[in-house]
């Protein structure tokens, strides 16, 4: 019922942006004869693994027009994410509950961005699945020209409409291919995410406090995982206390108020240097990951983010999803699982990281 409501607010709030502030359909920009000045990418839903996989977009973009100032509109929960990389010059922040509350926010950043004179702006969201949101926000934007995939009703919106890829492309190629009719050849830029000094002395101020050795080789473990996505306790439980005892090293088990809970069984088996971290902003949070040697999850934000930041990654798949969203490059491995096994898979994953890195075992 709440869902229903919510979808006719939403489109009530569409149609009366729409008669309020109609798009510019006379102004035109002819994106074969002159590069943009400013370029809009819109992803409003709030997932950290999905902003880790627009980065390839957003640094294609900048590959292509290097000149442009690259804008980014997003929900509020992760957009520090954004906060500090060198590919985004300008943040827009939608906060859809306080706008829920009171429309009249809605109306004044949809001003403020129209304000801005975009010349082109993407529909970033999902390639197969329609968004209401992200169509009318791109559409809102007023830009000449209005980039999205041919899905559900996106030719109301856009006006520049590509052909959706196979399934079994990765999904950061997907999001990368809005870009191809600007360009002869695409560019194949990696996931990537920045720290800045500051955070990164912040990270390693909560390992030192938290008595992990500043030479010491860390583990990073996330344990969290959405529905389907997430793997028994048991199943963690097993791989922590294997490889504790093959490998002298630090597990730091990075957990949100959902994983709270697991995350604390995991020092149930074993005391040897296995610490908790509850309580990370998130740019302590992608600070301390980059500060690890290995990282170990399931497909969740955090392992799209130890990947972005070059940590060698065991990813655990519970779903045959691993094409589309697994780690690629060969310092990655990815673990086919399921509920009832997947353990020695795991662990072999982690030792042949560890080794190929540090060489031998304690």
């Amino acid at each position: 019922m709440a869902g229903s409501l919510e979808e006719a607010g939403r489109r009530l709030l569409t149609r009366l942006t729409a008669w309020m502030l109609p798009a510019r359909e006379e102004v035109r920009f002819d994106w074969t004869a002159a590069e943009p000045e400013r370029v809009l990418f819109v992803r409003h839903d709030d997932r950290i693994g999905n902003l880790v996989l627009l980065t390839p977009l957003l640094q294609g973009a900048r590959t292509i027009w290097p000149g442009a100032e690259i804008g980014v509109l997003i929900g509020p929960r992760y957009a520090a994410l954004y906060s500090e990389q060198p590919f985004v010059d300008r943040l827009w922040v939608l906060e859809k509950r306080r706008i829920l509350r009171n429309p009249l926010r809605f109306f004044r950043l949809v001003r403020e961005v129209r304000a801005h004179d975009y010349q082109i702006a993407f529909d970033c969201s999902h390639m197969h699945s329609f968004s209401l949101t992200g169509a009318a926000l791109t559409h809102f934007s007023a830009a000449p020209l209005r980039v999205a995939y041919e899905r559900g009703q996106a030719g109301d919106f856009a006006n520049l409409l590509i052909e959706p890829l196979h399934a079994e492309h990765h999904e950061s190629d997907i999001l990368l291919n809005l870009l191809r009719p600007f360009t002869e050849q695409l560019p194949s830029p990696p996931m990537r995410l920045h720290t800045t000094k500051e955070d990164r002395w912040r990270a390693e101020l909560r390992f030192t406090t938290s008595d992990i050795p500043e030479d010491a080789v860390v583990m990073g473990m996330h344990v969290g995982g959405r529905g389907a996505k997430r793997w028994p306790l048991t199943r963690w439980l097993g791989v922590l206390q294997r490889v504790t005892e093959l490998f002298q090293l630090q597990v730091a088990v990075f957990c949100g108020p959902d994983e709270a809970d697991a995350a604390e069984q995991l020092l149930g088996p074993s005391e040897r240097g296995i610490t908790v971290f509850r309580e990370l902003d998130l740019q302590e949070l992608t600070a301390a990951i980059q500060r690890c040697d290995a990282f170990l999850a399931p497909d969740t934000g955090p392992m799209h983010m130890a990947v972005a930041l070059d940590v060698p990654t065991v990813a655990v798949f519970l779903e045959d999803t691993w094409r589309r969203y697994g780690p690629r490059g060969s310092m990655h491995r990815i673990v086919r699982a399921d509920p009832e096994g997947g353990e020695d898979e795991v662990v072999a994953a982690l030792s042949e990281i560890l080794r190929e890195r540090f060489g031998g075992s304690s």
